[in-house]
């Protein structure tokens, strides 16, 4: 209210001065050039003075508005900007295409401009390499990390993934091993370094790993399920028993190993598979066959009982009557038959392994089928008929 106040005042005041100096003479303004003459009060001069500033410094503000922060500047670099877009969708589209030169040259010489300039030189880079253009791929990343710092993880990403593909894996592993001490719940550096473990096959750094990649993968069920089977079938499959031990130690050292696979997990065929032939490796034999008995209750497998069949142990009336078990349910099983056969026979009953290898060879004819009824003929002294097997058997195998 004070300042209105004073601002009334200030204009009165004004307002008295211009009127007692208009009192005092009008005074007058000539301006003449060549045969023309212009004359007028002073004080219509100056009020023509006053507008004519104002409209200039008015045009001069308009045009710097249309030249910079407003009009003309914005539609040229909205123009530009869409131009360069419109490059980079025809660069991804050739990329989509696998037209990986073509897309490589778009993406990159249209990066500078682009207001998308990290994707531009990531997925030029990318399309260089599937076009094995190493040395080209390995500039426009560097190119990337020197111009977007921010951007440095997602370089190193796509560096590993080209070291990966051309089987570096030693110079993947360095260069990924920092980014992960930095980021260790980053899901795409955990997927590439669980990549890279499960194909140098060191399964003991991926057994490590599960943990963090289950929780920050973002695998699926199904998926972490199947990475689990497969990091603990490699650590199974290459088990190597301490010679310094003996056969208990040996028990125990691979029964540690079996504590860490999961519970829900421990009754999977592809688990208990290599798991059985590590124990056979260090002639735990004994252990194998309630482990087996209990593999195949829950879950019939081909692999299973093929070797609960092969299972060599110092009561095989007891591993028949478990098998015999599974006939009924089982019937037309070959892979049953053919390990009834095998059982019988190392128990000497030779007429039950005949029948059982006859039944299993009508159902599938397979090589090691013959090879067992060859062995049981030759001891029921049927030489001409187990040359026969043997022969069948050959043939079946060739073709295969």
């Amino acid at each position: 209210m004070r300042k209105l106040l004073l601002a009334l005042v200030l204009a009165l005041l004004v307002g008295a001065a211009l009127m007692w100096l208009m009192q005092q003479g009008t005074g007058y303004l000539l301006i003449g050039f060549a045969d023309t003459s212009i004359e007028m009060s002073l004080w219509v001069a100056g009020l023509l003075f006053v507008l004519f500033t104002f409209a200039l410094l008015w045009l001069l503000l308009l045009t710097r508005w249309v030249i910079s922060a407003g009009g003309f500047s914005r539609w040229w670099n909205s123009r530009r900007n869409a131009k360069q877009l419109g490059k980079t969708a025809q660069g991804l589209l050739l990329y989509a295409d696998q037209d990986w030169s073509k897309a490589s040259e778009m993406l990159a010489g249209s990066a500078q401009l682009s207001s998308m300039s990290q994707v531009n030189l990531l997925f030029a880079a990318q399309a260089a390499a599937n076009n094995k253009d190493i040395d080209g791929a390995g500039e426009l990343l560097q190119c990337l990390k020197d111009s977007y710092p921010a951007s440095e993880p997602a370089a190193i990403k796509a560096e590993v993934e080209l070291l990966v593909n051309n089987q570096q894996l030693a110079q993947a592993l360095r260069k990924l091993q920092p980014l992960h001490r930095d980021r260790p719940t980053d899901t795409g550096v955990l997927r590439q370094l669980m990549n890279i473990y499960c194909l140098q096959r060191d399964w003991n750094s991926a057994q490590k790993l599960l943990r963090d990649f289950k929780h920050y993968g973002s695998p699926s069920k199904q998926g972490a399920a199947a990475l689990e089977i497969k990091v603990y079938s490699g650590l199974f499959a290459d088990f190597v028993a301490s010679p310094d031990l003996n056969k208990t130690g040996q028990y125990n050292q691979l029964a540690e190993l079996w504590e860490l696979v999961p519970k829900a997990l421990r009754k999977t065929p592809e688990l208990v598979v290599p798991f059985a032939d590590a124990l056979a490796q260090i002639n735990a034999t004994e252990r194998l066959l309630p482990l087996l008995g209990k593999a195949l209750h829950s879950h019939w497998h081909p692999d299973l009982i093929e070797r609960f069949g092969a299972l060599p142990v110092s009561n095989p009336e007891k591993q028949l009557a478990m098998a015999e078990k599974w006939l009924p349910s089982h019937s037309e099983d070959a892979n049953l038959l053919l390990a009834l056969g095998r059982i019988c026979r190392r128990l000497e009953y030779m007429g039950k392994a005949r029948d059982y290898l006859s039944t299993a060879i009508k159902l599938d004819p397979r090589p090691q089928t013959f090879l067992e009824m060859a062995q049981v003929l030759h001891i029921l002294g049927e030489t001409e008929a187990s040359a026969d097997m043997y022969r069948q058997g050959l043939e079946v195998g060739l073709v295969e």
